[in-house]
């Protein structure tokens, strides 16, 4: 058997010096690394502070958290006995599964020092979500104003025709002559009326009427003073009105197309009476009448009006009635009787009552946009009736007297 032999191999010199060169590699590279995180580390600091500046400055743009007010915590309610117990101010039950102890007495509330007001919206900024206020044309328009006085004036006339009743003889009679009587004529006439109206009123309801009118009236009439023939005559009637009244409109018809009143008053009337003749073979006989009348008025209207803008057309139904009593001083004289004659003056009472109608067209007109100030003209017919007694068993005689009338005037509301 032969013996073994171990062959041993020598490597080349080219490898063995390979092994320098990668080490010294490794080297460098441990030592670049190690540069590196050496100047790394000089660099956290400032990137450390740069990263606190940045947050700050953004903490510093952003608005401030707002505080919420506090919450005011709720007070103890007297009435709350605690879970299972009825409340006192409750009616108790009899099959409760607890009974309120026999002397319960309530803890009293006790009261901050100071109350915490509510927490309540701040609005003196306006948010987003808050709607705006309309703008003025939407918002409701304002009530108007309101007029609680009114005055108005006016004036009217009338131009009448008819009949008037005349007394002759009342006052010859008492001298005792012979073939004289009493009697009462009806001679026509024409008269002429001027008048004037102020009104007043509060709440345009109550008005308060204040009229004044004054008349002449003219005619011929037959001196009836016994036996035949009668004697034709002259006469004049200068009479004057004055009237007051308390009228109610219904208030319901203010501004409607209808509208209403009723009114209350009394009149007070004056008239002078002159009446000349010549008497055969005895001359000129005058007669002068002086009377008064009071009367008590009652009265209505009604109209109805169709509006035109600011121009109203409506006709209108007056009526008054009135009751009262007259009282007339007569005196006749016969100028040619001589001196030492004397003619007394006789005193007659009557009683009288009628009624006048009246029925217009009216106009009114409204100035401005309030319409506080109006003119208004009337025009339309007029008739007057009345019923006279006198006594002495001369019975009762009327009186009629009608024509066109007519009113003008303004009213102003404040």
């Amino acid at each position: 058997m032969e013996p073994t032999t171990t062959t041993m191999r020598i490597q080349p010199k080219r490898f063995a010096s390979k092994l320098p060169s990668r080490r010294i590699r490794t080297t460098s590279r441990l030592r670049s690394i190690e540069s590196i995180v050496a100047s790394m580390a000089f660099c956290w600091p400032a990137l450390l502070v740069a990263s606190v500046l940045l947050v700050g400055l953004e903490a510093l743009a952003q608005d401030p958290p707002k505080k919420l007010p506090p919450i005011a915590e709720p007070a103890e309610d007297p009435n709350d006995l605690g879970p299972g117990y009825p409340r006192l101010n409750e009616p108790w039950k009899k099959d409760g599964s607890k009974k309120a102890p026999a002397k319960a007495t309530p803890k009293p509330a006790t009261t901050p020092a100071t109350a915490v007001p509510a927490a309540t919206p701040d609005t003196s900024t306006p948010s987003a979500a808050q709607p705006e206020a309309p703008p003025p044309s939407d918002r409701p328009a304002p009530r108007p104003r309101v007029r609680k006085n009114e005055v108005s004036v006016s004036g009217d006339f009338f131009l009448g025709q008819g009949n008037v009743t005349m007394p002759f003889g009342f006052s010859l009679e008492k001298l005792g002559l012979a073939d004289i009587q009493k009697s009462v004529a009806k001679p026509d006439r024409t008269s002429t009326y001027y008048g004037g109206t102020v009104s007043y009123s509060y709440g345009q309801s109550w008005y308060l009427d204040l009229a004044y009118a004054t008349g002449t009236s003219s005619g011929n009439a037959d001196v009836v003073l016994g036996s035949p023939p009668d004697l034709p005559s002259e006469f004049t009637i200068n009479d004057t009105w004055y009237q007051a009244y308390v009228r109610y409109t219904f208030p319901r018809t203010r501004g409607k197309p209808f509208s209403g009143y009723l009114r209350a008053g009394f009149s007070y009337v004056t008239a002078d009476l002159t009446d000349s003749t010549v008497i055969p073979a005895i001359g000129l006989y005058r007669q002068t009448d002086k009377t008064e009348d009071l009367l008590g008025n009652f009265g209505f209207g009604l109209a109805y009006a169709w509006p035109f803008g600011r121009l109203r057309v409506g006709v209108q139904v007056e009526g008054e009635g009135f009751y009262g009593r007259r009282n007339q001083k007569s005196r006749e004289v016969l100028l040619e009787a001589g001196e030492g004659v004397s003619f007394p003056t006789a005193s007659i009472d009557n009683d009288l009552y009628g009624g006048i109608g009246r029925a217009t067209l009216r106009f009114e007109y409204r100035f401005g946009n309030t319409g506080a100030f109006r003119a208004f003209a009337d025009g339309g017919f007029q008739a007057k009736f009345t019923m006279i007694g006198y006594p002495g068993g001369l019975g009762n005689h009327n009186e009629l007297l009608w024509g066109p009338y007519i009113k003008a005037g303004v009213r102003y509301s404040f």
